[in-house]
């Protein structure tokens, strides 16, 4: 998952108003507006919300605000769009994390993105490391067809054990990540690489497994 900060684009350091997260997966999008963000503080569309008490913007709403401040997938000149901003494929979560949110019809733009956990934390570099590696032993345990209960029997763990991993909430050590990856019948192929600049595409994690 992934965070942007909404942030007021002519104040300097502005405090951010509310925060805009996108679920990869999914394909979803949400806001939760800061509290103490009065309604002349967050977007227009929101407003009404923020009046009314409401300080999470469910996925429809969020959508829509994400529709108005990037290219629509219909334009007529959509391929020449994609390519200026070296796209292969039209991905809203690109465009906006490429133009910063920025639209004509407010001074509303974006900080980030940031990886985040379930809980919208921000993710260290090691925890984002735990989250790859636990996606990746997700993935590969359902390709398998396999409950983790029956991972968890191979590895010789307990089920806890293995939830935590693929929640990205446990201290993976080497020989726990072997002894699953032995489980699924895969090694650990280990990479180490220059930290990768952000290209506007959502990582999904890459599985050494």
């Amino acid at each position: 998952m992934f965070a942007f900060d909404i942030i007021d684009g002519r104040a300097r350091n502005a405090v951010p108003c509310g925060r805009l997260f996108y679920d990869a997966e999914r394909d979803e999008w949400g806001i939760q507006i800061a509290e103490g963000a009065g309604p002349e503080e967050v977007p227009f569309l929101f407003s009404s919300f923020v009046e009314r008490g409401e300080r999470a913007i469910g996925p429809a709403w969020a959508r829509r605000w994400v529709a108005e401040r990037v290219v629509p997938p219909g334009r007529q000149n959509l391929g020449e769009v994609l390519r200026a901003n070296g796209l292969r494929e039209y991905s809203e979560f690109a465009l906006l994390a490429i133009g910063k949110g920025a639209c004509s019809q407010d001074y509303f733009v974006l900080r980030g993105p940031f990886p985040v956990d379930d809980d919208g934390e921000i993710l260290d570099d090691r925890r984002q490391l735990r989250q790859s590696i636990g996606r990746a032993v997700a993935k590969a345990r359902r390709e398998q067809g396999m409950t983790q209960k029956q991972l968890a029997e191979r590895a010789l763990v307990d089920q806890a054990v293995v939830s935590r991993v693929e929640r990205g909430r446990a201290n993976i050590t080497s020989d726990l990540l072997a002894d699953v990856a032995c489980a699924l019948g895969m090694c650990v192929e280990v990479t180490l690489a220059p930290a990768a600049v952000y290209n506007g595409e959502p990582d999904e994690g890459r599985s050494g497994l």
